[in-house]
């Protein structure tokens, strides 16, 4: 089963890694640059 990881936190999968960590970047940036931080910086593994 593949994890998703974005800035040292860990989930089991990408949704509640865009759920949880939107907390923390929503009063950084839109929902729009979110989704494409967390694109370009999502590591996946096994």
């Amino acid at each position: 089963m593949a994890h998703y990881k974005l800035d040292g936190a860990k989930f089991e999968t990408l949704d509640e890694l865009k759920e949880v960590m939107w907390q923390l970047y929503k009063d950084k940036m839109t929902r729009e640059e979110f989704d494409s931080y967390v694109e370009q910086h999502v590591q996946v593994s096994d």
